[in-house]
């Protein structure tokens, strides 16, 4: 008799049977004296769709929601039918005694095994292996703390009410609202709260108003150098109007000040957390302009394919007593370079500096933080993303262990004819765990002495403009998500927030993407854009009103009930009693909205962009292109929504229509799959591709790597 081993992915069934060893490959399994390995794709079930409960749903109409199934019931995607199948009869083996679920370890991966379990009809036992690392030492101690599949039960009836209520919500809210306002518009219980978050921030941005403001700057001469100070008083440090500078510019240019200030005092930079996924995202954001989801596919392969970090889709900044034996083993593995000398700087140390904002048992989730495995990187193996983030993860790890930052920081206030200037410099002193970075630059000052007298070289004054709140990155809108629609960027208060975010980290990348995927959002640079469609939606729903469609603290409430569902603090049919309430408050509010309120939306929605070069007809988009309304007519112009690879999106499409190209845009790919930056151009009405002046394609594919 054997057990049967189903992973979530081929490459993890590879790994496994390659850690336990003697398997050999079958059609469709891996199998051994003790074992055989199958695999799923990702999900091979899931929930039916309302037309497979009844016919009649398959028709849109307002008449027929709220669809409540009294039993949610499951179905094969067809796609991915045949691998259903392969497993099936595996299940089915007499040969077979017991399954081990080995799908991805959190609340997804449990889901995927599962609905397949279930819908196959399965009653054999089932056991857990719960893997934070696929390296093969993690795996055969796995196998030797294999887990009864009933310990799992709460994280598996907090995932069906996950993928229960996203269908409620999603499948109802998405038909009430396109059947009454005449357009497809996808509503969900997690994206329409985090659209609501990009929808208030553009609203601030349009509703600013710029004001002019003044900034007296003065260049003093010293004796040992000349330093620069910025005028304050006890309230304010600019003027609200030029002719107010201007008469304390005109009183102290040219003169002679004082020093009546200056202090010296150290300021200490403690070393950052460990990273969970969130924190990675936002700064391969900040440093790469990574996207959320390209950040979280190359760590999905750093774990799986290169088995050179720990299971990236965590929630958790710390690690557990249980690891610290392992630590000086992992730091020897990354003796090599760029990271050799910190390396060898913490295995030269008896112990190393272990706190509670390292290991602490207490912060523990699922999952501890993402870190380096005791594997020794082959880095010539690593794709370029690969590779900026496995340094991103190798360069955090070495820095916690490290000393803090130390600064020196100078403050000096220079008086001349009554009027103040203050003066700010700071001199790193002890680089600690900087070093490991390249440390921020020293605002180095002078040797400056309190009661020193001063003459003002130059006195200039500014002219500025208050600036609007900048719009939301993929870094900045995961901390508002993790945050509940706060834009949270203190470390410790994120943590106190975690778990009553919007989505899970392994769920945010998907919720931007698929808002950019539906039209509610475009990106422009690192920007996060929300679109005329995105906008009204939201202030349809606001007008209704619903508030628990576009409330990120009334809905990261909902996922903070399905983590206490897994703690067993909540229970499976309080969480769905809520949510069905919540499905039939959503469909009898939007039945009752009037003929009159949809007319906004109608125009917000045209899918009319531009007029035709060729012929002066309406650019029209459809599903696959930017193209004219006289193509009947025989108007052959169209703008391809997939060009290189690359999604155009609405407002590039205007740019090249408006301005016959638009400014440079990256994302574009080659035949062989290499990125490159590029323009689009209209050239005799036909959209080609142009590149930077000055810039071969080589240079371009090494600065999209940068």
């Amino acid at each position: 008799m054997k057990k049967l081993i189903i992973t979530e992915k081929p490459s993890v069934a590879q790994s496994i049977a390659k850690s336990l060893g003697g398997f050999k490959h079958k059609d469709d399994h891996l199998e051994s004296k003790d074992f055989l390995v199958t695999w799923a794709l990702g999900h091979l079930v899931t929930l039916q769709e309302p037309e497979d409960y009844d016919k009649k749903y398959k028709y849109w109409t307002l008449q027929h929601l709220p669809i409540i199934p009294e039993t949610f019931k499951l179905k094969v995607i067809k796609e991915t039918a045949t691998r259903f199948r392969a497993i099936s009869r595996l299940l089915k083996s007499k040969e077979v005694e017991a399954v081990i679920n080995a799908c991805d370890a959190g609340r997804e991966g449990e889901l995927i095994f599962r609905y397949i379990y279930e819908k196959t009809g399965a009653t054999k036992p089932v056991f857990r292996l719960w893997l934070s690392s696929m390296t093969e030492t993690a795996i055969k101690d796995g196998f030797q703390k294999l887990r009864p599949g009933s310990e799992l039960e709460l994280l598996a009836q907090a995932a069906k009410c996950r993928a229960e209520s996203d269908w409620l919500v999603g499948i109802n809210a998405t038909r009430a609202f396109t059947r009454r306002f005449g357009t497809l518009l996808s509503v969900g219980r997690v994206q329409t709260p985090t659209l609501a978050i990009l929808v208030s921030r553009e609203r601030e941005i349009q509703a600013f108003v710029p004001e002019k403001y003044y900034e007296l700057i003065a260049i003093f001469m010293a004796e040992e150098g000349n330093y620069q100070g910025k005028w304050f008083s006890e309230d304010k440090d600019r003027f609200r109007s030029i002719e107010e500078g201007m008469k304390v510019l005109h009183l102290v240019q040219g003169k002679t000040g004082k020093i009546t200030l200056l202090e010296k005092k150290e300021s200490r930079q403690i070393p950052p957390l460990l990273f969970d996924l969130t924190e990675l995202q936002r700064e391969a954001n900040r440093k790469y302009g990574f996207t959320a989801r390209r950040t979280l596919n190359a760590a999905q392969s750093l774990y799986e394919e290169h088995k050179l970090i720990t299971y990236p889709r965590t929630d958790c900044q710390y690690l557990g007593s249980d690891m610290v034996p392992q630590l000086k083993e992992i730091i020897s593995c990354l003796n090599l370079p760029p990271w050799e000398s910190f390396a060898q700087a913490l295995l030269g140390m008896d112990r190393l500096p272990i706190t509670k904002r390292i290991v602490d048992d207490s912060r523990l989730t699922d999952h501890h933080a993402i870190i380096p495995t005791p594997v020794k990187p082959d880095l010539k193996s690593l794709g370029n993303d690969e590779s900026k983030i496995y340094d991103l993860v190798v360069r955090r790890f070495l820095a916690v262990f490290f000393p803090q930052a130390v600064w020196e920081v100078t403050r000096i206030i220079t008086e001349v004819e009554k009027e103040n200037f203050k003066t700010e410099g700071r001199k790193l002193v002890e680089p600690g765990w900087l070093q490991i970075y390249e440390p921020p630059k020293s605002d180095l000052l002078p040797d400056l002495k309190e009661g020193e007298r001063v003459q003002v070289e130059k006195a200039e004054l500014l002219e500025k403009e208050t600036s609007p709140p900048p719009r939301y990155s993929d870094a900045t809108l995961l901390s508002a998500m993790e945050g509940a629609g706060k834009l949270l960027e203190d470390e410790e208060l994120r943590q106190a927030m975690k778990d009553r975010g919007l989505g899970t980290p392994a769920t945010r990348a998907a919720i931007i993407e698929r808002l950019i995927e539906v039209g509610y959002l475009e990106r422009e640079g690192k920007a996060l854009v929300p679109t005329p469609k995105g906008i009204e939606l939201i202030r349809a729903i606001e007008s209704i009103p619903i508030n628990e469609l576009v409330s990120p603290e009334l809905t990261a409430e909902w996922e903070w009930k399905l983590m206490r569902i897994e703690k067993g603090e909540f229970t499976r049919d309080q969480f769905m009693a809520g949510i069905i309430d919540l499905t039939k408050g959503i469909v009898e509010k939007v039945k009752a909205i009037s003929g009159e309120k949809t007319t906004q939306m109608r125009a917000a929605t045209s899918r009319v962009i531009g007029k035709c070069p060729v012929c002066g007809g309406e650019i029209r988009e459809n599903k696959a292109a930017y193209s004219c309304s006289n193509w009947k007519t025989g108007c052959k112009f169209v703008i391809w929504k997939k060009i290189a690879g690359k999604t155009i999106t609405r407002k590039q499409a205007q740019v090249l229509l408006e301005k016959g190209k638009t400014g440079i845009i990256s994302g574009f790919k080659s035949k062989k799959g290499k990125a490159f930056r590029a323009m689009l151009e209209l050239e005799n009405n036909t959209v080609v591709l142009k590149f930077p002046e000055n810039h071969s394609r080589a240079q371009e594919k090494e600065e999209e790597a940068k």
